[in-house]
């Protein structure tokens, strides 16, 4: 049995209208995505204790998505007076909490060709910063003076670091003395400095709350 769906380009366009001292300042712009073939769109009354939007897995199940192939996710809140609380969880655990005003929208792009894969991080301190404490012997395994800053999906690079790894793990998040590489050092080292950068990681939920009362909002999906 073959599909009668045929894949079809998704358009979004974002336009700005305003006239200031007599003179338009308007501003439009359009993404075309590609190679769409599903689309879910429903209206959720969201209450006043967290409820999940959208769930992300690494196969469809039931409200859940494949994560390699959601492209766009847009999140509307349909209320006009209330404002609603979004939260993002990556597959860290690392949250990020986004207050969405009646009325708005919050748009959720995913790689346009990975989904939301790799998409997404967060950390209690700079996500940019050196540590001249790490050592390891050839090892996928450093260790180093206690660490708040030092979290999975964070870059690493660093002499004898293996180009583009990344920190998969921690031993204790928020106290960190023993972190794993995504690859091996290539050399014994001793007091090295390792510069981490923003990494990142899959989207894994999209959970929202209302403020005051329950509130209605559009959830619209899109994924090849």
């Amino acid at each position: 049995m073959a599909t009668t769906i045929k894949n079809a380009t998704l358009k979004v366009t974002v336009k700005e209208e305003i006239t200031l001292n007599g003179s338009r300042q308007d501003s439009e712009n359009t993404l075309r995505i590609s190679d769409i073939n599903e689309i879910s769109k429903r209206i959720v009354t969201v209450p006043t204790s967290e409820v999940t939007l959208v769930s992300m897995s690494t196969a469809v199940a039931a409200g859940t998505f494949d994560e390699s192939k959601v492209k766009y996710i847009r999140i509307t809140n349909l209320d006009d007076v209330y404002h609603l609380t979004l939260v993002l969880k990556n597959e860290f655990n690392h949250e990020h909490c986004i207050k969405l005003d009646y009325g708005q929208s919050f748009i959720y792009n995913g790689d346009l060709s990975g989904g939301v894969i790799d998409t997404f991080t967060s950390n209690q301190l700079a996500l940019g910063f050196t540590d001249s404490t790490c050592d390891s012997s050839t090892d996928p395994t450093c260790t180093c003076d206690a660490s708040k800053q030092i979290v999975p999906g964070l870059r690493v690079s660093g002499t004898d670091v293996p180009a583009g790894a990344t920190v998969i793990s921690v031993n204790t998040p928020g106290a960190v003395t023993s972190f794993e590489l995504s690859g091996a050092t290539t050399g014994s080292i001793t007091n090295g400095t390792f510069t981490f950068t923003s990494g990142f990681g899959d989207l894994v939920d999209i959970t929202a709350e209302a403020d005051t009362a329950s509130i209605d909002v559009e959830v619209f999906v899109a994924s090849a």
